[in-house]
């Protein structure tokens, strides 16, 4: 419904039209009244109306300098100037301001029908050919977008293309990023491929939303039935670490795409690059990256560099693992990101690590540890359950009981009295 908003010193003109006419048959609702121009100018801004139907000599602020106002702040306004006087100065006036139309206040109430709903569909025309431009814009800037996904024909087009599109890098250093939903097959079954299309648009639009406003610049593309995400880096650094802020920003979106759309999702990420012409190589690595979940077992984020790691490497990461796990069993805030950042990988591949060698997740293996250092506690000293709960990393103790007596099929005290008799 188009929103109206009537300005008229004369209250009894003012309310007569909004009263009289038959707004509701054009799908037009008046939303407010004024009675100056100065009030007029505060609903304006209060209420963003479509149309604006204004006399000219108004007391404080005149219809003109109104319209004026409202065009700078507010372009897309339709205005349309009443006034009692045929004067042709002030018709010049409304032409010059670019107004919809220019009626006598004293017209029939169809003809001010008539002009208010004819500047409504004006407006309703701009606005889809409007949309139908974005639109074809978005489509034109995701193939620009994909064929550097895939490889640049060369330099030259690219930059062409850039300027054309007035797309701007802000570095010559780029990395992509692949989001992998693990159940779109489910979406894409014969007859229903819109429903995957409105999951890659959902994703997208949560992409967006996380990245609004915040560094390394990203790009989203949809390209190779995902939504890939094309970093442009001032420096190398800027994408830093899988355990720094920008893994960060990642697995909060991909967080935030599980919770809003109820699927996993993996997300992939490529090694930084340099030029366009590696950009297909960095893609490459973020798509193998984002089928680590079938090693991992389960979703989760996975950096490329990650894979490059001997399984020597990997003994030596699990071993460092392990021993800042029992340096640190104690604290109750010790967490798989905790473990990430002490060996600079990304909690998904402590996760992938544990799984593949030792057939256990992490928080499984965190519990273990704790488990046998209370059961020694129990057996050496005196402590009771509740301290001896507190000195393992649990502060509830009622909670450490239940993991206890899950993994000992006895509760604390049974389990001293048995190593006592």
């Amino acid at each position: 419904m188009l929103k109206l908003l009537i300005v008229d010193d004369d209250k009894w003109i003012r309310e007569g039209i909004r009263a009289n006419v038959k707004w509701s048959t054009e799908d037009i609702e008046v939303t407010g009244t004024a009675a100056n121009g100065e009030e007029g100018w505060l609903l304006v801004q209060q209420l963003r109306p479509d149309i604006l139907l204004t006399d000219i000599q108004m007391p404080l602020l005149d219809g003109l300098q109104l319209a004026e106002m409202v065009n700078r702040a507010y372009p897309l306004t339709r205005i349309i100037f009443l006034t009692g006087y045929d004067d042709f100065s002030y018709a010049k006036k409304a032409l010059h301001l670019q107004a919809s139309d220019y009626i006598l206040k004293y017209e029939d109430n169809d003809t001010i029908l008539k002009s208010v709903a004819a500047a409504g569909r004006s407006l309703l025309q701009e606005l889809r050919e409007s949309e139908k431009a974005q639109k074809s814009q978005t489509l034109i800037e995701n193939k620009f977008f994909s064929d550097l996904l895939s490889g640049v024909p060369s330099i030259d087009w690219a930059r062409r293309e850039m300027d054309l599109l007035g797309i701007r890098w802000e570095g010559n250093y780029f990395r992509v990023a692949v989001i992998q939903p693990e159940d779109l097959r489910r979406f894409s079954r014969p007859g229903i491929e819109e429903n995957a299309e409105l999951l890659l648009f959902s994703i997208r639009n949560i992409g967006v939303e996380q990245f609004s406003g915040r560094a390394p610049k990203p790009f989203f593309v949809h390209y190779n039935h995902r939504i890939n995400i094309l970093f442009n880096l001032e420096n190398p650094g800027e994408a830093d670490q899988p355990d720094g802020s920008f893994a960060q920003l990642l697995e909060e979106m991909r967080n935030t795409i599980e919770a809003c759309l109820k699927i996993p999702v993996s997300i992939g990420v490529g090694s930084v690059c340099e030029g366009f012409a590696q950009i297909p190589y960095s893609y490459n690595k973020a798509l193998t990256a984002a089928h680590m979940k079938d090693v991992a077992g389960e979703p989760g984020l996975f950096f490329c560099d990650e894979m490059r790691h001997s399984q020597h490497s990997h003994h030596m990461l699990l071993k460092q693992m392990e021993q800042y796990i029992i340096k640190h069993y104690a604290d109750e805030k010790l967490s798989l990101a905790a473990i990430a950042g002490e060996v600079h990988i990304s909690p998904s591949y402590v996760s992938t690590l544990f799984k593949k060698y030792r057939e256990i997740n992490v928080i499984e293996y965190i519990a273990g540890i704790r488990m046998e250092k209370a059961a020694e506690l129990l057996k050496q000293t005196d402590y009771k359950s509740y301290e001896i709960s507190e000195k393992v990393g649990y502060p509830n103790p009622q909670y450490f009981s239940v993991l206890f007596k899950k993994h000992f099929g006895m509760s604390p005290s049974d389990y001293r009295k048995a190593q006592q008799g």
